[in-house]
């Protein structure tokens, strides 16, 4: 019987299945990673809430109806006359049936032309229940 203790054999990780998996997660994470499509067409000051809760981003793109402080209104980045705005809705839905629709308007954006883009979407035949207004989510201990 041998008093010393035997050499207990150096365990060998296998690098080369491991290097496999991380180019599959690699490729897994490109494949389903989605980027946010760029929106500064014009710097407006979206309105902040401290009572709505955190909601998770939308996976589909929506078509943004602008309205700045100025009075101007956008539709997915190019001026549109309020009085125009009507029609170009009813084109864009005749054009892709499916599009879905999102206003951001500017925190001192005045009623009226707001007001004026609900009737448009109405004429348009979309039900202002279904374009939701992108508004911030204020920061936890800011403000008053």
């Amino acid at each position: 019987m041998s008093l010393r203790p035997r050499r207990r054999p150096v365990p060998t990780i296998p690098i080369v299945s491991l290097i496999d998996i991380l180019v599959i997660l690699l490729i897994f994470f490109i494949a389903t990673t989605t980027f946010r499509e760029d929106r500064s067409h014009i710097k407006i000051s979206l309105p902040e809430s401290k009572t709505l809760g955190e909601t998770a981003p939308e996976a589909d793109v929506r078509t943004a109806i602008t309205i700045t402080k100025e009075k101007e209104i956008l539709l997915d980045g190019k001026e549109i006359e309020p009085q125009n705005l009507a029609a170009a809705l009813t084109t864009l839905r005749a054009a892709r049936p499916g599009a879905k629709l999102e206003l951001e308007a500017d925190t001192d954006a005045a009623l009226g032309v707001l007001v004026e883009v609900w009737d448009a979407l109405r004429m348009a035949g979309f039900s202002i229940n279904e374009v939701p207004a992108r508004i911030e989510r204020a920061a936890a201990g800011t403000g008053g």
